[in-house]
């Protein structure tokens, strides 16, 4: 074989090995960095850094003089000064230790000979890492060069408690926690993951009754039994407050889990020669390793799995993340995703059912509904989709989107000529109370260059139920920007009457369950003409929600109730369709047409 070709696939081998050295480092706290740099240089040495070890990884958030991220335990100096559980080690020549000369970073170049290492510890007795420094040459530390080692590893030791640790229990923090659970998802001698989240209950009542110290004791107590029960090769973490995270590899114990809620059930001391036994809410997600799905969704899958745990009475409870909760979650993801407009998350867009006047043929206007076009979903109905964005706090950026849309179709009708018709909007309970919803929908107007009378806001009968008086507030701030408000979906609390006394509104809409059927029920006939009455002393106008038969029709006209939408006229037309719509209405307008004409119009379009 050619020399050159040797050299070059060996010169790829290095660039391979060294390349797992090139990561991302955490930003380094500027005290742990000069800690660092102060011992390189007092030492004599050419690089340093701080070690956290776990498991088969070893995590280096501070480095002097190498671009060291992660590393794996076995090509380390640093696991086996852990191995060893001394405070110190030296290597004084890699080259005459044959498992130090097959280390990675004694074999490249430059070839780092000399080690020398000191073991960090918590207050509490917990190892935390190592701080360590090398030299390219073989040599020795004097006794005053150790001691000087092994008072700034104090000083490191101090520093990560307060950076990494939880000052209570001593554990691993939240930022600790995720990084070492994303190196332990990348082990390869393991087949299985199982992430956890444990919310205690009942713990502010002892801080509220025996104050702060009975507190902080019940978490050290409550921590140190998680760390029992997770064991040597276990990953535990402190969230803050009463909340606890671990992480298990490679865990097939059917009762491990079941351990875990009788170490937390035993109850707690308490001053007083007092006890009080807490429960814990555990949420679980077990994943086959590897996986793509990064540490910080792995802990939000296995908190929103607690979260699903209702109230608790005798015995913690487990609930695994399963098929609901992934299913839940990726669909968030993906209207996230279509929300910020990416293109494998599907497309949001905008249809609009006609409202018709029938009596005097005439379109009064539209209402915008939304369709959400995912490619492997189909059609996703707003039904599915839009409580997620509720129950997610997302509500306000999907209904301002939805405004965006519907004024951009709006302004592109008017610059084409056509017949300009008043819009109708649904707003979450959240949108309508938010404090910037009046002037986000100012600036979309002056944006698009659209009166506000072309807008009608819909408020639904619960919404009005719930908060009255800062919907009052709301509505009235819209009502000056020109806005119509609409009640939708009334008469499913026809009993609360009142609720709508103290807000002025334009148009109440008739719940179709009021509409649908009318001609055939006496009793949805009276609820209907006590609906309508409502109406007339509210000097609104009347629209009839889901109009579907002929005979239904012909009943509302003996009622002179002739504001209707529905099926029969039209389904839900995309903005294409409303364009042939509204041209065809505009060519039409000065014409006399006869009943049914207006129907005709629109199967026409």
């Amino acid at each position: 074989m050619d020399t050159r070709i040797e050299r070059d696939e060996s010169e790829q081998r290095r660039v391979q090995e060294l390349s797992r050295y090139e990561l991302a480092l955490d930003n380094p706290d500027p005290q742990l960095r000069f800690i660092v740099e102060l011992a390189v240089s007092t030492m004599g040495a050419q690089i340093g850094g701080i070690s956290l070890v776990y498991r088969s990884h070893i995590w280096l958030p501070v480095t002097v003089g190498i671009a060291l991220g992660e590393v794996d335990r076995c090509d380390s100096f640093c696991s086996a000064l852990v191995a060893s559980e001394q405070d110190f080690l030296e290597v004084e020549d890699a080259r005459n230790d044959d498992l130090a000369a097959a280390l990675p970073i004694v074999r490249q170049s430059p070839h780092y000979r000399r080690y020398a290492g000191v073991a960090l510890y918590g207050n509490r007795g917990y190892q935390l890492g190592t701080l360590w420094v090398m030299w390219l040459e073989p040599g020795r530390l004097d006794a005053a060069q150790r001691t000087m080692l092994q008072g700034l590893a104090r000083l490191v030791s101090d520093t990560l408690e307060l950076r990494y640790c939880d000052a209570v229990t001593g554990m691993y923090n939240r930022g600790a926690f995720i990084q070492h659970l994303q190196h332990a998802k990348g082990t390869t001698d393991v087949q299985q993951l199982i992430v956890g989240y444990i919310d205690l209950t009942g713990f502010h009542q002892i801080n509220e009754v025996y104050g702060r110290a009975a507190g902080d004791a019940t978490l050290a107590e409550i921590a140190a039994r998680v760390t029992g029960w997770a064991g040597p090769d276990g990953l535990v973490g402190h969230l803050g407050g009463d909340r606890f995270a671990f992480a298990l590899l490679d865990s097939s114990e059917p009762d491990r889990l079941q351990a875990l809620c009788h170490a937390i059930d035993v109850p707690v001391s308490l001053p007083s020669d007092r006890t009080q036994v807490l429960r814990a809410r555990i949420g679980i997600v077990r994943e086959s390793l590897p996986t793509p799905l990064a540490a910080p969704a792995l802990l939000d899958m296995a908190e929103t799995a607690a979260a699903s745990i209702g109230d608790i009475d005798n015995f913690s409870v487990v609930r695994e993340y399963g098929s609901e909760m992934r299913e839940r979650s990726c669909f968030l993801h993906d209207l996230l995703g279509a929300l910020d407009g990416q293109e494998g998350a599907g497309r949001l867009s905008m249809h609009y059912q006609p409202q018709v006047n029938f009596a005097k043929q005439k379109l009064i206007g539209l209402e915008a509904l939304l369709r959400w076009e995912h490619p492997r979903r189909g059609t996703v109905p707003p039904s599915t989709f839009v409580p997620l964005a509720e129950s997610s706090g997302n509500s306000y950026a999907l209904d301002l989107l939805v405004m965006g849309q519907v004024c951009r179709d709006m302004r592109h009708w008017a610059d084409a000529g056509l017949p300009q018709v008043p819009v109708s909007l649904n707003f979450s309970r959240s949108s309508l109370l938010h404090p910037g919803l009046p002037k986000a929908i100012a600036a979309l107007l002056e944006e698009h260059r659209l009166p506000g009378a072309l807008l009608e806001v819909e408020v639904t009968e619960s919404q009005l139920l719930e908060a009255p008086e800062a919907l009052g507030e709301r509505v009235a701030a819209l009502r000056e920007l020109g806005l119509r408000i609409a009640i939708d979906d009334f008469g499913i609390g026809y009993s609360n009457l009142d609720a709508i006394g103290t807000l002025p509104f334009d148009r109440l809409k008739v719940d179709r369950r009021f509409v649908h059927g009318v001609a055939d029920s006496a009793v949805t006939a009276s609820l209907f003409r006590l609906i309508q009455g409502v109406a007339e002393v509210s000097d609104a106008e009347l629209l009839c929600e889901g109009l579907e038969r002929q005979v239904d029709l012909d009943w509302l006209r003996h009622q002179h109730a002739y504001c209707v939408q529905g099926w029969y006229f039209s389904s839900a037309l995309p903005p294409e369709g409303v364009e042939h719509l509204l041209r065809a209405w505009g060519q039409r307008s000065r014409q006399v047409v006869q009943d049914g004409d207006v129907r005709e119009l629109f199967t026409t379009t």
